[in-house]
């Protein structure tokens, strides 16, 4: 039983009426800039409760963007180092300089105690990333610091459609909100990203920021060619049709893992609090016995044919590139370290069957019984 780690998910229904709206749309001529595009728009924005949601061909195209409106240039931004490379690349794209803060053992999210200690008269703001889906639980307190120091609080909710806080939809809880609709996301587009904000200002500098700068007829920036197709637009409208449907099947899976493993020795699974609606993109456990990540997830390919992720390993600050640039070294974020190495990822997806759970669950019970 071969179980892969993480994919998309269409209905038949579903594929059908897009491969329907695809020939519509490549009969009309109109592949860019056209109406699937502002549709999915003013769906995600309703949707996320923002007067605005601007499509973009990436997620790291989203946070460049909203950087980049932020002025971040020759400034600092504080991001945390278990995350996606990305989020950190995206502040160095944009003229900054990342600095990299560790983590909390109990949500892998950032920490505020480490957050509060990393500002300096440059920091310009924070990228606060719901990890794995999970908004962090003490994201009332990081609005609270960055209110204080008058920093602009950006949102990675790339793992996150459809996530909640208090049924507030991530991307409406900071300055603006970065999705990534990547194959393996909650929903995807093939490839793509938004950018969500009730900010006017950041929303016409967006849309003019995505299209080589262009306000009316005028270039009155430099921009790039960051813009989302209209068939990646219909795969989002069809995609968000369905997204509460799919976080409720994760959510249903990730109740499945927290009963089958809840007493096995070794595995800590991480508590969601009422309040919150994870979206799941992965399912993270954290090993406490002798055995690393690493070590598990090859046995649990090579005996069980099971394919197992992480978040992430190395953290940012111990890829090469941060290293050499940034003159980082272990032992400087140790908390993200040493769980990091303890932390792996179960397989998730919309169409994972029961029985493939339970060949999850049983063979960790074999492992780690």
């Amino acid at each position: 039983m071969a179980i892969r780690n993480a994919g998309p998910f269409f209905n038949d229904k579903d594929i059908e009426e897009i491969l329907n709206d695809i020939k519509n749309s490549l009969k009309s001529g109109m592949l860019t800039m056209g109406q699937n595009i502002e549709q999915f728009e003013n769906q995600f924005a309703k949707y996320i409760g923002v007067k605005h949601a601007i499509a973009v061909n990436s997620g790291t195209s989203a946070l460049e963007i909203a950087l980049r409106y932020f002025d971040v240039e020759n400034k600092e931004v504080i991001v945390p180092t278990n995350s996606f490379v990305a989020s950190a690349n995206a502040v160095i794209f944009a003229g900054g300089k990342p600095i990299l803060c560790d983590t909390k053992d109990e949500t892998l999210c950032i920490d505020p105690d480490d957050f509060r200690k990393k500002i300096t008269p440059k920091t310009k703001g924070v990228i606060v990333v719901h990890l794995a889906g999970l908004i962090p639980p003490q994201m009332k307190e990081l609005k609270e610091i960055c209110s204080e120091n008058n920093l602009f609080l950006i949102e990675d909710a790339a793992h996150a459609p459809g996530a909640s806080l208090d049924n507030k939809k991530a991307g409406s809880l900071g300055d603006a909100g970065c999705f990534s609709f990547f194959p393996t996301k909650p929903m995807t587009t093939g490839e793509g990203g938004m950018i969500t904000t009730n900010d006017n200002n950041l929303a016409n500098f967006a849309k003019s920021l995505r299209h080589h700068g262009k306000e009316g007829a005028a270039h009155t920036r430099l921009g790039y060619n960051w813009r989302m197709s209209e068939i990646q637009a219909i795969l989002g409208i069809y995609q968000l049709k369905r997204l509460d449907e799919h976080i409720g099947i994760r959510n249903q899976i990730a109740k499945k893992y927290a009963e089958g493993l809840e007493n096995v020795n070794g595995i800590s699974l991480i508590s969601v609090p009422s309040n919150i609606v994870h979206s799941y993109w992965k399912y993270p456990i954290i090993l406490t016995s002798g055995i690393e990540a690493l070590d598990l997830q090859k046995i649990l390919k090579n005996k069980y044919d099971i394919d197992t992720g992480t978040l992430y390993y190395p953290p940012i600050h111990l890829q090469p590139f941060y290293k050499q640039r940034f003159n980082y070294k272990e032992g400087m974020l140790p908390s993200a370290e040493g769980i990091l190495k303890k932390e792996t990822c179960l397989p998730m997806f919309v169409g994972l069957s029961e029985k493939e759970t339970d060949h999850v669950i049983d063979s960790l019970k074999k492992e780690m019984g």
